[in-house]
């Protein structure tokens, strides 16, 4: 029978397209057509055939209504669908293809959040003519499939006896029905997911294996799951045992009464914080590039033990400015129901009478920034459309020189407390900065360059803070996003992939705090708010780093995978592969952290 045929054939077509697609990512990020190479397509070969099962479907029911009735316009649906349905598959392959280098990761969801919010700025990483040659080679790609589909399933003649056409319907029916077998894995009671072809402890040959469509669109069904049944390790009195012993804090009247001494201290104090992009421990210790940071982190507070809550800018700040720690599959600031019910820095001091600004030369709506700033505090946000068109010089919008120069005239003309954030941006992808080093082993690297630009104006902004009346009433905390684009070769699974800078200045720097602790971004609320004497009882998992007597630890995650640090040992779980890498008795804690951490946003 004909029909069947071409349901096999289709079925088979698919899953060749996710087969193949392996080659030049193999030849693009492993350098290899080997062994490895062979490994890499067999073990993905589970999830070729479960998009493979997916895609076949939609034909199938139509083969069946086709043999049941015809109708001269089913075979536009036909074609219609296997156009869209290439164009779709050829965009995964290539987004897949040009975003790893990127971001280390199989194609997930994070394109469409950013898309969504802010094409502009989605794209604006990658140079105009990349984009166009990737948009080429996309079209070109869908248009060899579609044909490919379209001359092995020509539409054939219904057989003419009814009887014929009534048992070729139900044959189909049944043939259509089995799809779900390679869709679901199997009969076993485990399905399909990511890490099923995982199989390798090099990580590039288990993402090579896996289908970028297959990822995507799991990605996308688990935004939407119910936060409470998600990483349900253990069980809840377990986890919850294990979680209130991480999240402990002292209770001595010691620290009762210098926070007191300290609120009638600072009571007219002002912070501003510095959130640097893509800065980190790696980028410091390039020579020449970093002089000015490295002089602010000899001069005041250093803390050598710091690390970023994840990869991405969007998930730094829901830890860096609400103490809520990256989740490894999903960004909280996309969930505008949840991220605006978050405690925040902005939201405490402007009870306090503090007048809160946060400062972004890019687009402010890029993954629902502006939604989450708004709701949590801040009264005013400045992005891009606050610069004139003549400061909109970059990819990104206002190069740091831009934003720091607004932020400065807003600082020497009011009279009021204020908490002021600035995030900058020139530091990211594609680094086109309006400056040339003077270095020329600096000035040849577009990298290195952009890094010592944004450098150099943190310097040049600073000197000037120091020219002002306020700045000895003003704390300075500068930090982070997460490591970017320095070194080339990023490992997220090693512990350098987080080790980011923490400086606190003018400070009394003989504050009863070691410097030497362990800790990360969701703790810079806690320790913020301490030191100014005020309450941090909201920020749940948030630990005031001067306290001695809680459990210090960093705990940072990226995409389905999680890790910690603590004690000078440290910890890589990946949840899709279940596997772990180094310190094992971190194992347990990390599972109840994360476990509580949904437990937590579930509720919101």
């Amino acid at each position: 029978m004909k029909p069947i045929k071409t349901l096999i054939s289709i079925f088979v077509l698919w899953t060749l397209v996710g087969m193949v697609s392996k080659i030049p990512f193999l030849l693009m990020y492993n350098d290899i057509l080997s062994t490895d190479g062979l490994l890499v397509i067999w073990h993905g070969l589970r999830l070729d055939l479960a998009i493979a099962g997916y895609l076949s479907m939609i034909p199938g029911l139509i083969l069946i209504f086709q043999e049941i009735k015809t109708y001269g316009w089913y075979r536009w649906i036909w074609k219609g669908y296997f156009f869209v349905t290439s164009l779709l598959y050829s965009l995964a392959i290539i987004a897949n293809l040009g975003l790893y280098g990127y971001w280390g990761f199989p194609l997930d969801n994070t394109p469409l959040l950013y898309l969504k919010t802010s094409p502009k700025d989605a794209f604006a990483s990658v140079p105009i003519w990349q984009t166009i040659a990737l948009l080429i080679i996309v079209i070109l790609v869908a248009w060899i499939i579609y044909k490919v589909f379209i001359k092995v399933t020509k539409q054939h003649e219904p057989t003419h006896t009814p009887i014929q056409r009534l048992s070729s319907a139900i044959a189909l029916l049944i043939l259509t029905a089995t799809l779900i077998l390679p869709i679901r894995g199997g009969i076993s009671t485990g399905t399909n997911h990511t890490g099923s072809v995982y199989f390798s402890p090099d990580i590039k040959l288990n993402h090579a294996a896996v289908n970028p469509a297959f990822c995507f669109f799991e990605s996308v069904s688990h935004q939407k799951q119910d936060l409470s049944t998600m990483y349900r390790f253990m069980d809840n009195k377990e986890a919850e045992k294990i979680f209130q012993g991480m999240i402990k804090t002292s209770n001595s009247e010691e620290l009762r009464v210098k926070s007191e001494e300290l609120k009638t201290e600072n009571l007219k104090r002002n912070i501003l914080l510095i959130i640097l992009e893509s800065f980190s421990d790696s980028i410091m210790h390039v020579s020449g590039v970093t002089p000015q940071i490295n002089k602010l982190a000899a001069k005041g507070l250093y803390f050598p033990n710091f690390y970023a809550s994840s990869t991405r800018t969007d998930r730094a700040l829901a830890s860096i400015l609400s103490g809520v720690p990256a989740q490894p599959t999903m960004t909280i600031l996309d969930v505008p129901r949840i991220s605006n019910k978050l405690p925040s820095i902005a939201s405490s001091l402007s009870i306090q009478g503090y007048d809160t600004h946060f400062y972004y030369g890019g687009d402010t709506n890029y993954s629902n920034m502006q939604s989450y700033l708004m709701a949590t505090g801040f009264q005013h946000v400045t992005s891009e459309t606050g610069f004139p068109t003549k400061e909109r010089i970059c990819k990104w919008g206002a190069p740091d020189e831009y934003v720091y120069n607004k932020l400065f005239n807003d600082i020497k003309a009011t009279d009021k407390k204020w908490f002021k954030v600035i995030l900058t941006e020139s530091s990211h992808e594609p680094f086109d900065v309006p400056y040339k080093s003077k270095d020329t082993n600096i000035a040849s690297s577009d990298v290195l360059n952009a890094f010592a630009y944004s450098d150099k104006c943190l310097g040049d902004f600073i000197n000037k803070m120091r020219t002002l009346p306020c700045w000895s009433n003003t704390m300075v905390v500068i930090v982070a996003d997460h490591l970017g684009a320095f070194p080339e070769n990023i490992d997220n699974y090693k512990q350098w992939r987080y080790h980011i800078p923490f400086i606190i200045l003018n400070v009394d720097m003989d504050m009863d705090i070691d410097v030497n602790v362990t800790a990360g971004q969701a703790d810079i609320p806690a320790t913020i708010l301490s030191i100014l004497g005020y309450s941090h009882h909201e920020f749940l998992f948030s630990k005031d780093m001067r306290d001695a007597d809680a459990p210090h630890f960093a705990f940072f995650s990226f995409p389905d995978a999680m890790g910690m640090v603590k004690d000078g040992r440290f910890m890589v779980y990946d949840n899709n592969s279940n596997q772990l890498q180094g310190a094992s008795e971190l194992e347990g804690p990390a599972k109840a952290y994360l476990q509580k951490l949904y437990d937590y946003l579930s509720k919101k």
